[in-house]
């Protein structure tokens, strides 16, 4: 009999790791310790670095892209004006951020009346949706809280806004910015750290780096037809939700689509294999004969 210590056995442990199959479940990469080496500072410190410096030097013709960008849409999208260039001090660097020149209008009764019931289309979605509808039914109601305080606002509050639409133009694109000078640093410390080959990690962050590049100021030309085509109401809303958050989200989304590599860590889902053969049962049918058994006298006996 074995004695009671209090303490798991090592059968006990090493029972615990298997599956029900009998593969080793191994532990989540992000629950095992890191192994600090000359790749990883280089993989944390360099790399990041590189992309950082080469994201600096190309601003100028990156900002030349999204000024063309908005010269292209600015015509089929009906907004009126020009579209100018701001220069902006970021650091030890001069961005020339290019916005629009249209103007967004103070909101009108009318604009005021459509936000209230737009407010309470929300809410209402927000409370009667159920089920596997729940995680949307409560971005619904926080949608319906942001707009009721901005309805609220600027029920009671005199013209003008404090930001024009060019202001908040800029302000967005200079956020996205600084998003992609500090974009391969946050890879670096919550992706490079891990076992993945470099090409996947340079892949991910070029990924990261190009998309942000195109997404932002597509981003900006739809605030801005969207802010002229109703009014300041829409701003709050536009920059809280659809904004910079929105940004964080590319990067939550493609961060989740590179864990799910396979990476080179004997910890990996290729680990989860089962090394035997699958249990098989044994069969419980009854013998094919009924014939009793044990009571058949032997062949040659006499019976008495």
């Amino acid at each position: 009999m074995s004695r009671v210590t209090g303490r798991t056995s090592r059968r006990t442990d090493v029972l615990r790791d298997r599956g029900f199959r009998g593969g080793r479940i191994a532990p989540h990469r992000a629950m095992i310790g890191l192994e600090v080496g000359p790749f990883l500072l280089i993989d944390v410190i360099v790399l990041p670095l590189m992309f950082a410096l080469a994201v600096f030097i190309l601003l100028d013709p990156l900002m030349e892209g999204w000024r063309w960008i908005f010269d292209v849409l600015r015509q089929p999208l009906g907004l009126p004006g020009v579209v100018a260039t701001r220069v902006v001090e970021i650091g030890p660097a001069s961005v020339a951020i290019p916005f629009y020149t249209a103007s967004a209008v103070w909101p009108t009764a009318l604009d005021l009346r459509s936000g209230w019931i737009v407010t309470v289309v929300l809410a209402a979605a927000g409370m009667l949706l159920r089920g596997r509808f729940t995680p949307f039914a409560y971005f619904l109601r926080a949608l319906a809280v942001i707009q009721l305080t901005a309805q609220v606002w600027f029920t009671f509050a005199p013209p003008p806004f404090t930001y024009a639409l060019s202001q908040y133009m800029a302000g967005l694109l200079v956020c996205g910015v600084v998003i992609l000078l500090l974009a391969p640093v946050l890879v670096a410390f919550t992706y490079f750290i891990f076992d993945f080959p470099l090409w996947q990690k340079l892949a991910l962050v070029i990924m990261l780096l190009v998309h942000l590049a195109l997404f932002l100021p597509l981003q900006a030309v739809v605030h801005a037809w969207i802010l002229y085509r109703s009014s300041l109401i829409s701003m709050p809303i536009l920059f809280l939700v659809f904004g910079v958050l929105l940004d964080v989200f590319v990067y939550v989304a493609l961060y989740g689509w590179g864990m799910s590599w396979r990476s080179n860590s004997v910890l990996d889902a290729s680990d989860r294999a089962a090394p035997i053969a699958p249990y098989r049962a044994p069969r419980m049918t009854p013998p094919t004969s009924h014939r009793p058994v044990g009571i058949t006298p032997p062949t040659g006996s006499r019976a008495l």
